[in-house]
């Protein structure tokens, strides 16, 4: 898989090929792969439900701390372990799995809806399972009715992420004096794509260089829905809450 730094050198090469302007930052240029990723992702899995590849996920590895609530929620009397770190927002389709650092040991975590973890663990036939669910406030929570879970340290957690570099940043290991490279870390998208992805991101930045051209053969007007797609996401959520825009 190409790693992000090389994704964004495949773009500033092929912008080479337009304009001699070297204003284009590599924010910006790893900016529009990731909103052009999410464009591109929805457009294909979103609706026809199809098996979404591998290379599109990313894991999280994530430390765990014991909390004696849920914040924001009413739930005196209980304690749950917690992840460190908040969760990046997910993309509303594909599956999202939590596991132990052991994937074929015998824990067993059971992803399920906020809602339905005010319910769990009543079950006695099912006392040892641990239950997790992603909590108002973007952290996971975890609970059991078998106390021996607390002893749970971390957690792996799979899923199609909307913002790929945070998902890459929080999953980078830092090195003795905290600091990490997350821009070697794989790019997840799927190579048959990349291609296209690289083309929609030169198109974006060359301007005028570039003459927009449908390349799909379709009925569908896709340039028009991207750019659409693209100004949305790119504005803030006080933007967002004032025109009332939703996603495509």
């Amino acid at each position: 898989m190409s790693t992000y730094r090389e994704m964004v050198y495949m773009v500033l090469d092929e912008l080479k090929l337009f304009s001699d302007d070297s204003s284009f930052t590599e924010e910006h240029v790893r900016f529009l792969l990731d909103k052009y990723r999410m464009f591109m992702l929805k457009q294909q899995y979103e609706k026809e439900k199809k098996e979404i590849p591998e290379s599109n996920y990313q894991t999280l590895c994530l430390k765990l701390i014991e909390v004696p609530a849920i914040d924001g929620e009413e739930c005196e009397g209980s304690t749950y372990l917690r992840s460190v770190e908040k969760i990046p927002d997910t993309l509303p389709f594909g599956t999202q799995n939590v596991y132990p650092p052991d994937y074929y040991g015998s824990t067993h975590i059971t992803f399920t809806s906020k809602e339905r973890m005010r319910f769990v663990g009543c079950n006695k036939y099912l006392q040892n399972i641990i239950y997790c669910s992603l909590g108002p406030d973007h952290y996971l929570y975890f609970t059991s009715s078998n106390p021996q879970f607390k002893y749970l340290q971390t957690v792996k957690f799979t899923a199609l992420f909307e913002d790929s570099s945070k998902a890459a940043e929080l999953s980078c290991e830092k090195d003795e004096e905290g600091q990490c490279d997350w821009m070697n870390n794989p790019f997840p998208f799927e190579e048959a794509m990349i291609p296209q992805l690289i083309q929609y991101v030169v198109k974006e930045l060359a301007g005028p260089s570039w003459k927009p051209k449908d390349d799909e053969n379709n009925a569908n007007d896709d340039l028009a829905r991207l750019a659409t797609f693209l100004a949305r996401n790119s504005k803030s959520d006080l933007q967002k809450a004032m025109s009332g825009d939703n996603e495509l």
